[in-house]
This record gives structure tokens, sequence and C-alpha cells, in this order.
């Protein structure tokens, strides 16, 4: 029998502590660095999009469509087919050609000479990135028993989190060294503008990504769900019911709190540096350390309490989570417009903490309670929405509300509360739904696989 990671255990079953435990480190060390890496690639663009646009000429609207249809669009469309073939096929290989995909897209970005080839380079980007989390989840739901998801997913979710906050502090001091002149050394990128030499040298901690993942070995699934075919796939989890009912729900709960997560993100650059004057490096390095900390804290803790739940409640455990941290989003979101930096900072920390809970429980749930052989396309389904609606609109959808409104330019708090205030209440309602139908559910039936780490 196999252990995690592919750690062998002895004929009685019993694992070798130590090796167990070093290859156990390291498979976390991976699913963190992984979606650490993606989401720098993914949203750099934020902190870059101020030279951008005045290279290009754009509107903030036009600067907001750069943002997150392109990247988005492929994003979502592709992490379907993704998820069937983190079902069927290697997922380790997968997240290594991913990873490849996305980092010569954001190498595209930096050398992209026109607004149109920098938007297909988005789509390149987001393309390598639809492997990255439905592959994750199945590769997590086949290497972790039940009862220890919640904390794998955490450790997966913390990686993004870190992303989301090294994008910002990256992003920001590697722009501010450019424009220093520091990268003048360096071949090929010396005579380049500022944000076009972070692109490029962002882009290449990503090609070492499948040297880390090739020290995983695949884990070992239930040969059936090799030979089922993608309609199959579908028809069987559209026809589980109350499984469906629940699953739809959740996709609609994780998509309203996308819209309002996402543009959130986008706008708080703009929010810092228009309305309380802060450069570029500032606000990298004040976001930087706030998104860190607070998801460092949030993801583990988030799977440690899904865990205590899954024991206590069962599969449902987890939507207990969700519901406290939707809960906590609603109430922070109005101290983004209370006219103060320290209240900004606040709010974003609180906010960091609940968004982070929220998702990486929303991952824990769909580990625990679908059957493993639709894990994968499960998780793509629910990021396929959250990116195709969630990434494609938060960010325009404050922009639309700032001159809808005819707010003044730089009143980008106001737009942020009137767009995620009402979006953070609908999802609160869903999430409520949910666990009245989910709190009877019993876990999948069906063989697990062997090799899951206890």
């Amino acid at each position: 029998m196999m252990g995690i990671a592919g750690v062998s255990t002895s004929p009685d079953g019993n694992l070798d502590s130590r090796r167990s435990w070093r290859w156990e480190i390291w498979l976390y060390f991976v699913l963190f660095a992984i979606p650490l890496v993606g989401f720098i690639h993914r949203l750099v663009i934020n902190i870059l999009i101020d030279p951008v646009s005045m290279e290009f000429g754009l509107s903030d609207t036009q600067a907001s469509l750069l943002q997150g249809p392109p990247f988005a669009i492929v994003y979502g469309l592709m992490v379907i087919p993704m998820g069937f073939l983190a079902d069927r096929g290697n997922r380790v290989a997968l997240l290594s050609s991913g990873a490849v995909l996305w980092s010569l897209g954001t190498l595209a970005c930096g050398l992209a000479p026109t607004f149109t080839t920098l938007f297909v380079a988005r789509m390149v980007v987001g393309l390598g990135e639809a492997a990255l989390l439905p592959a994750a989840v199945s590769l997590i739901g086949d290497s972790f028993a039940e009862n220890r998801r919640g904390l794998a997913m955490g450790i997966f979710f913390t990686g993004v989190n870190a992303g989301f906050s090294s994008a910002y502090a990256v992003g920001g001091i590697a722009l501010d060294l450019a424009e220093a002149g520091v990268f003048q050394w360096v071949p090929i990128v010396a005579d380049m503008s500022p944000w076009r030499q972070v692109f490029l040298l962002l882009s290449l901690p990503g090609f070492l990504l499948p040297l880390f993942l090739f020290t995983i070995k695949e884990p070992e699934r239930h040969k059936a769900i090799q030979n089922e075919r993608f309609r199959q796939s579908i028809k069987r989890l559209f026809s589980s019911q109350p499984l469906t009912t629940i699953l739809f729900l959740l996709v609609l709960q994780a998509t309203v709190l996308a819209v309002a997560d996402n543009g959130i993100y986008a706008w708080l650059p703009r929010l810092l540096t228009r309305l309380y004057h802060l450069s570029s490096t500032e606000v990298g390095l004040v976001l930087g350390v706030i998104v860190a900390t607070a998801g460092t804290i949030s993801g583990p803790l988030a799977g440690k309490m899904s865990d205590y739940f899954i024991q206590r409640r069962g599969v449902a455990g987890p939507l207990l989570v969700i519901i406290v941290a939707v809960s906590t989003a609603t109430l922070v979101a109005p101290m983004f417009a209370m006219r103060s930096v320290l209240l900004v900072y606040v709010a974003t920390a609180i906010w960091v903490t609940a968004i982070v809970a929220a998702s990486a429980t929303t991952f824990t749930f769909v580990s625990v309670a679908v059957p493993n052989r639709l894990r994968g396309i499960s998780a793509s389904l629910i990021t396929s929405a959250m990116a195709l609606i969630g990434l494609g609109a938060g960010p325009t959808t404050i922009a639309v509300t700032l001159e809808r409104f005819a707010f003044a330019r730089d009143r980008v708090d106001v737009a942020i509360v009137v767009s995620a205030m009402p979006l953070c209440c609908v999802a609160l309602v869903l999430v409520m739904w949910i666990w009245r139908k989910a709190r009877h559910l019993p876990a999948p039936a069906g063989p697990e696989v062997e090799g899951t780490m206890k």
C-alpha cells in the first residue's frame, strides 16, 4: 500500500513515521508554492495597471476589462475540461504543464506591443492556470484522509493568499526598482518600460515549478474512474440529489462572493493611491504585509476548524466555517468608506481573513461531500463560475459603479461599499440555505483510494 506522496508502508500497514513526516511536509510545501507563484502571475497586473494604462492610453473601464475578462473568460471555459482531466489523468503532469503555460503567458505580457496582444497574453495566463485548482483539489482528496483534508486545503489556500499579497508587494517593489534603473544591466529588458521589466522577471520562477512537482508521486485512485467519459461524469453529477442542488447553490454563493472579492482586490491599489496619495511601492508593501499575515493565519485555522466540524457535524461541518466567514465579510465591508487609511488597513485584514477562510472551506466541503470520481469536475464548475462571473465582472462592477453614480474619481471607497455590501448579503443568505439542505447529507458512498494518509 502507498502512503502520502508515494511513501511505502510496512506489511502490517504502519507507515515509517519519519519518512512519512518528511514527505508530508514536502507535499505541504509544494501545495503552498504552486498557487503562490500562480497567483503572483495572475494578479501582478493590478499593481502595474496604472503605467500600463498610461502607455496604452486606457480609461478606467478599459483598464478594468484588461484586468478581468481576458483571463477570466479562458480560465472559466477551460477549467471544466481541466477538472475532467484531473479526475482521470496525471495531476502532477497537468499541474506542471499549466505552470509552464501560465509562465509563458506572463512573459508574453512583458513583450506585448499593443493592447490587443497584452489582452491575448492574459488569455494564455488564464489557460495555464485553469489546471491549478481542480488538479490540486483532486490531488488533496486522494492524498489525505477525510479528517485531514481541511488542513491540506488550508495550506493550499494560504499559498493562494500569499500569491495575492506577493503580487502587490513584489510587484510594487519590482516596479520601483525598475523605475530606478536597477535592472538596466539585465540583457534584453534594459531598454523596456519598467512595467514590462517586471512582467519578464517575475515570469521566471514559474518555469521552476515542474522541478518541484516531479518530486511527488501521483497518488493511486480507483480504476473505474479512468474509464468514465466526460458526458457520463456530468450526467452522474447532475443526477445525484440532493447533492446536485447543494452544489448549484454552492456555485452561486461562491460566485457572488467572488464578484465582491475580485472587485475589492482590483481596486484597493487605486483606492490608496487616489484617495490617500500613497505611492505604488507603499501600496504594494502595506497590502502585501496585511494580506500575507491575515491569509497565513486564516488558511490553516479555517482548515483545522473544518476538520473539527467534520468530525462532529459530518460532511456539512465546513459550511459552519463559511457562514462565519461570510457574516464577517458582510460586517466589515462598510469600513472601506470610513475616510481613514488605518481603517482601510484593518478592513483589508479582516476581509482577507474571511475570504480565505470561505474559499478554502468551500473546496474542503467538495473534497468530503463529493465522491472522489467527481471531485475534480465539481471543483472546476465552482472555479469556472467564480472566474467567468467573479473575476470577469468584479473589477468592472466597481468601475461602472464609480462612473454610473458620478462619484468623484477619488471616491473609490464609496464605489467599493456600494458594490460589495449587497453581494455579501446575498452570499450570506445563500450559504444559510445551503446549510439547511446539507446538514443531514451522508458521506459519499463508494471506495476511497488506497494510500490515503490517515
